[in-house]
């Protein structure tokens, strides 16, 4: 097997054939994951000193990769040692429970997870109202209005989105308006967010996460969305307002579901007419 032919490289033969009659027992009723973490544990016992060595060369040897593709998608590749693994696993795995109807493949929940924990850092709040990663967008006012020949919102550092993706994230994020280049400067100091955070705390009190029916996922994982837009004149109140989490607040603008109010609260997602767009 593999695994013991690497461990004998790692321990010396003599280790290696006293342990063997046993190794190869356990081998037989174990699953290969298992047997590894009890292989490796055999040779932590042996030579400690040699499996830290190792464990420090595999450190150095991290590594991600983000690459934009031709087709605007962005590709990950990365190697991680077994405790960032394992965090990263943890964290992700926690994230990517499917919700009742959710037709997401493991890959894309997975995908979704990982986007998650990188939205909220560690001083995000249970209910949504806390800081977040930052992702700067570049629209203009037509392009937030929907006009004909508006040009797509354009991400800092390369790359551009739709405007329903931006009319998405501008529902909850904070917003600079600039009106002209002179004015650049104080402008990007009075940066103000569309949901002030007592908003959004007295939402996540109201409605407890997704408004979607069937859908429980908490507060911290939602977007406030505005059951019409701020940018065509909808208020940023209450009533204009709910929790969506972020697959379904997608569903509803980029992929023109409609949202609408059931009498407990919750909201019902109704399946978009060919070539339709959300409001």
């Amino acid at each position: 097997m593999a695994v013991l032919a690497r461990a004998a490289q790692h321990v010396g033969p003599a280790a290696m054939q006293r342990a063997e009659a046993t190794l190869l027992t356990m081998a037989e009723r174990m699953d290969p994951g298992q047997f590894t973490g009890v292989v490796r544990n055999f040779e932590h016992q042996v030579d400690a000193q040699a499996v830290l060595d190792e464990a420090n060369r595999a450190h150095r040897r991290r590594f991600l990769h983000l690459v934009e593709r031709g087709d605007g998608m962005v590709k990950l590749d990365g190697l991680l040692d077994a405790e960032a693994g394992a965090i990263v696993r943890s964290s992700v795995n926690a994230r990517m429970l499917p919700g009742k109807g959710d037709d997401r493949t493991p890959e894309q929940r997975r995908a979704d997870a990982l986007v998650e924990v990188c939205r909220r850092p560690g001083a995000g709040s249970s209910d949504g109202s806390g800081p977040r990663a930052h992702l700067i967008i570049r629209a203009t006012v037509g392009t937030l209005l929907g006009a004909a020949n508006a040009p797509a919102g354009e991400l800092d550092g390369g790359g551009t989105v739709p405007a329903e993706n931006v009319l998405r994230i501008a529902c909850d994020a904070a917003l600079t308006r600039i009106t002209g280049k002179g004015e650049l400067e104080g402008e990007i100091s009075r940066a103000s967010r569309t949901i002030p955070p007592t908003t959004r705390r007295a939402l996540a009190e109201r409605d407890h996460g997704c408004v979607a029916e069937q859908c429980h996922r908490p507060p911290a994982w939602t977007d406030a969305h505005h059951l019409k837009h701020w940018a065509h004149g909808g208020p940023t109140t209450m009533s204009n307002l709910v929790l969506l989490c972020r697959p379904h607040h997608r569903m509803v603008h980029e992929e023109g579901w409609g949202l609408h109010s059931l009498a407990n609260g919750r909201g019902a997602l109704t399946k978009p007419r060919p070539h339709s767009r959300s409001a």
